[in-house]
């Protein structure tokens, strides 16, 4: 698409990044100020990396603590450590961005057993899906600089802050296992099913525990 895009005179392609360090920091933190919420740095970094530096992610995250705190721009409030353990992303989201790495991972009797657990219903499916997109957003560029033959120890301290530090061993080992064309694929299949999920009747945990444990097959049979 981008190459198209960049052969027609009437188009405009640009490159944008995510905030990362500093950045995504003081991103926190103004995003915070403008519904109420006073974030100190430290917060505001765990914040960020919870939510991978995804602007709309964190200013979703901010307006639930708000309104969990009873913050407003008029009447704003320090957001405090226990709000975030309580209701935020790398709680709630935390188990289902570990679903969708389990998969990924080739771990078929652990993606198993934590679908069966799930009880949240379609909300809770459509956020391991999204989950599960967040992860691939950043594998496939990855993968496919490898594949154009950069060493994977180097693609990966260009990651930086973008990347968990807790996650840095499981996406070392995804980017072993994964090509860029079946990334590419589980990708596509995702929205697929994201978009089933949403307009029709099928049971939402079973269709995704169906399409969870075929890329943990794929990616066990990958590793052999």
């Amino acid at each position: 698409m981008l190459k198209l895009a960049e052969g027609e005179s009437n188009a405009i392609a640009f490159t944008a990044y995510a905030p990362e360090g500093e950045d995504a920091v003081r991103l926190v933190i103004d995003l915070g100020r403008r519904v109420g919420l006073k974030v100190a740095p430290a917060l505001a970094e765990r914040i960020a990396e919870a939510c991978g530096n995804d602007q709309a992610i964190i200013a979703q995250e901010l307006e639930k603590f708000a309104l969990y705190a009873g913050a407003s721009p008029h009447s704003p409030k320090e957001l405090e450590q226990e709000i975030v353990d309580a209701v935020g992303a790398d709680n709630a989201e935390g188990d289902l961005s570990r679903l969708a790495d389990l998969a990924l991972l080739g771990e078929i009797v652990d993606v198993a057993e934590a679908v069966s657990r799930m009880t949240g219903g379609g909300s809770d499916t459509i956020s391991a899906i999204r989950s599960l997109q967040r992860r691939l957003l950043m594998l496939a560029p990855a993968r496919a600089r490898i594949e154009r033959g950069e060493r994977i120890d180097g693609v990966m301290a260009s990651l930086g802050r973008s990347l968990f530090w807790k996650d840095k061993e499981a996406v070392a080992r995804m980017l072993k296992r994964w090509s860029a064309q079946d990334l590419a694929t589980v990708a596509q299949r995702a929205g697929e099913l994201e978009r089933g999920l949403m307009f029709g009747e099928a049971p939402a945990r079973e269709a995704l525990g169906e399409e969870l444990l075929a890329i943990a097959r794929k990616a066990r049979s990958a590793h052999r």
